[in-house]
């Protein structure tokens, strides 16, 4: 590789093949794309979770065209079942996107519309938000990169789009740019995590009004966890660290089929319900003031986010001015934080 960027190669193309360089989520702009595949074959065997052959095309911010192989598969439980259009896995061949703003991606998550309509459209931002806020929140998460994506039927169908979607980092990508790696573990007891980084996830989730998630162990004894992604750092042992996603059924987002589950004391996934453990409550005030100096970041980026309604932002305005009220008062926040944790 070195000596063909020594032979000319454009400097994009060199510094995306340094080892460790994935340009795709350094951005926050929005990347307008095309994807190709046969869309009305797959729609119609969404749960055969097959792979098909696919062509992802844009044009770069120098106005080079890009037309990079690949494959798409659905993915998904809840939402492969209730959506017309399900979730998607994009996966590329070794060194396929070198070059190109997708270097070194060789398997991401792209989180698509769900079903018509401007409300349903909704969701789907309103969840990209929440990854952006917790993004500001921590650098042990997920970065997301928005997308405006046209559907091109290869098998001759009609295309769709252009619309919102976007794809979530790697795991492995959030583990190496904070020192970490995946962690080979499944199952985890309370004592495994670092204490503030999960409080941070706690206070989170509590914000969002998500409770759709677990992190001690995962539906299957060899799988963990439930929506959480977990890192260990890479060169020493030590406590561990949860990275969540996937909030779709979280009360920011509201979406008509969410549900919370029958076995916790709300009714609604707009209430709110603290999830955190006991013993970490001691990390609690520490992180209570990390939120509470990130008010007004969090606000503006309700605020700032283009493809939100006018309702939406209201909306979501008001429920976060709920979640700093409880913070803000020490009654409040002994009653619906501190005293509510787990044992």
């Amino acid at each position: 590789m070195i000596l063909l960027c020594v032979a000319g190669l454009m400097a994009a193309t060199c510094a995306y093949a340094r080892e460790g360089v994935h340009p795709l989520f350094e951005s926050p702009s929005e990347l307008t794309v095309t994807l190709q595949a046969p869309w009305s074959e797959l729609l119609r065997r969404k749960n055969d979770r097959r792979r098909y052959p696919a062509v992802l095309g844009y044009t770069d911010g120098a106005g080079g065209e890009h037309r990079i192989e690949a494959t798409v598969e659905t993915r998904g439980l809840t939402r492969l079942r209730i959506c017309r259009f399900p979730p998607l896995m994009i996966r590329f061949a070794r060194d396929a996107a070198l070059g190109t703003d997708f270097a070194g991606q060789r398997s991401l998550k792209l989180v698509t519309h769900c079903r018509p309509g401007a409300v349903a459209d909704q969701y789907y931002v309103q969840e990209f938000l929440a990854y952006r806020i917790f993004n500001h929140v921590t650098e042990h998460s997920f970065r997301v990169r928005p997308l405006r994506i046209t559907y091109e039927d290869a098998s001759g169908g009609d295309s769709d789009g252009p619309r919102f979607a976007f794809l979530i980092e790697d795991l492995d990508d959030v583990a190496k740019r904070n020192g970490y790696k995946r962690s080979p573990r499944a199952q985890f007891v309370q004592g495994d995590f670092d204490p503030l980084a999960l409080t941070r996830f706690m206070l989170f989730q509590y914000l969002i009004g998500n409770t759709d998630w677990e992190v001690l162990s995962g539906p299957e004894k060899d799988e963990c966890c439930h929506n959480v992604r977990i890192t260990v750092a890479a060169d020493v042992p030590g406590p561990v660290v949860a990275v969540p996603y996937d909030f779709d059924a979280s009360g920011i987002v509201d979406a008509s089929y969410a549900v919370p589950d029958e076995r916790l004391p709300i009714r609604s996934v707009r209430q709110r319900l603290y999830r955190g453990f006991c013993r970490h409550n001691d990390a609690l005030e520490p992180v209570r003031a990390e939120f509470l100096a990130s008010r007004e970041a969090i606000f503006a980026l309700v605020r700032s986010e283009p493809r939100l309604s006018a309702d939406r932002k209201r909306i979501t305005t008001s429920y976060f001015e709920e979640f700093f009220a409880t913070l803000d008062s020490d009654e409040r926040f002994a009653r619906e934080i501190s005293g509510r944790c787990r044992s």
